[in-house]
Formats: C-alpha cells, structure tokens, sequence
C-alpha cells in the first residue's frame, strides 16, 4: 500500500512539472517573438532557416548549442547566449517542445 502511495505521488509531482513547464514555456517563447515571429515562422536576423521547421530534437539541440558552446552560432550568437542563458535545461526542452507542438510546419 505504501508503495502505491509513493508511486501515485510521484505522478502528481510529474504532472504538475508538466503542467508547469508547458505554461512556463510559453511565457518564455515570448522573448523569441520580435526575431523568430508569432508563430516562429519567420528567419530570424543573420539566421537561415524558421525554428518552425524544425523538429524539437533539432531545436533542443540548437537552444542547448547556443547556452554551452561559446562559438557555436552566427552573426546574432551573442544576442541568442543572452536569450538563453536564465534557462534550465528543462526550460529548454519544454520551449523546444512548445514551439514544435504549436507552431511546426513543413519545410518548402
């Protein structure tokens, strides 16, 4: 019985983290708005492609590139090291998941 408590807690727990990583998410997607668009459909400044078309794997990649890798990056890599360095690594998975989940679309 105890077991089944502990279990049924750690769920709770997981779900909530869920929950607040999705809305923490989308909170955070707002600082990539005024470069990447509404719907991150646009390339954004010194870019090459929309983070819409990417999958989420690519887009964790990409977000975890720009946080630990002084030289991975472009024109705007000082500019995106900023965006991204207050994020945890889970904050990153969930943006990452969030813009693929809302607004992913195929490439041309």
């Amino acid at each position: 019985m105890k077991i089944i408590k502990i279990i049924t807690a750690a769920l709770f727990v997981a779900g909530t983290f869920s929950f607040a990583s999705a809305a923490t998410a989308d909170v955070n997607f707002k600082r990539c708005i005024a470069c990447h668009g509404t719907k991150a459909e646009k390339v954004p400044p010194g870019g090459t492609i929309a983070s819409a078309t990417l999958t989420a794997d690519e887009i964790k990649q990409t977000l975890r590139s720009y946080k630990t890798d002084k030289d991975y990056g472009g024109k705007m890599k000082a500019t995106m090291q900023l965006q991204v360095k207050p994020f945890s690594e889970e904050d990153l998975d969930a943006l990452a998941e969030y813009i693929f989940t809302n607004f992913h679309i195929e490439k041309k």
